[in-house]
């Protein structure tokens, strides 16, 4: 950084010298000197995420982190944080945060743009839209509540088949959802087509109850949504 105007030693502006240019007014000296200056543009969250300058405080009025903090600072660690990878497998090395959304602000933005009441909390879902998606970026992702979202969990198991599909001693093929029974088949394919007429008929009927509350653009998301074998993380084909 260099200083760019000098009032007094208590009253600097300084300008960092990287591809942002960010100034940064009213400084001291004395911290210029020690090199204490934070600028807004460093990666300073998992080497990635950077704060930028804009109208969005990390923490709210009461000096707590901000739910759109939270929400933008959680989205990163699950993709770049090495020392959690371990917490979310799916996620790390896999996924991956749009450049524009690594600025705190341009994210701030987006979600402040689409956030809405709802007596719960509202998550960022990254694959609703567009299902096997791996991109945190604004044309992909959607604001939902959180029992919405829970609709779409993928339950890790070690047997290679779909979420609720098993394999009966037999040789065949059981299916269930969300705690029911859906009968027994001789075929995968006919078992996993039992299993997503159920779930997409699931969250229609839950998109329904939501239907007052939801934009239109979670609600057709989830209207639209089709359950496919392809995009089932525990499938191996």
């Amino acid at each position: 950084m260099k200083i760019i105007a000098y009032r007094t030693c208590s009253d600097i502006d300084v300008e960092f010298l990287d591809e942002y240019h960010y100034v940064k007014r009213n400084n001291t000296y004395h911290n210029f000197k020690m090199g204490q200056i934070k600028n807004s543009y460093d990666r300073a969250l998992f080497g990635v995420g950077f704060i930028g300058d804009g109208k969005w405080k990390v923490k709210d009025e009461n000096g707590k982190f901000s739910r759109v903090y939270l929400c933008w600072m959680h989205m990163i660690e699950r993709c770049y944080y090495e020392k959690n990878k371990d917490l979310h497998p799916s996620y790390f090395g896999l996924a991956t945060v749009c450049p524009e959304w690594h600025n705190f602000q341009i994210f701030a933005d987006w979600y402040k743009e689409r956030e809405y009441d709802v007596d719960e909390r509202l998550h960022l879902d990254k694959d609703i839209k567009h299902a096997g998606n791996m991109i945190y970026a604004p044309e992909h992702c959607l604001l939902v509540p959180q029992r919405i979202n829970e609709l779409f969990t993928c339950k890790r198991n070690n047997y290679g088949l779909p979420v609720g599909i098993k394999k009966t001693s037999s040789g065949k093929y059981s299916a269930s959802y969300n705690g029911k029974n859906l009968g027994t088949f001789k075929t995968l394919d006919k078992a996993f087509e039992e299993y997503a007429t159920t779930k997409e008929r699931a969250i229609k009927d839950v998109a329904n109850e939501y239907i007052n509350i939801i934009p239109e653009e979670v609600y057709l998301a989830l209207m639209d949504y089709k359950v496919l074998i392809e995009n089932d993380k525990n499938y191996i084909a």
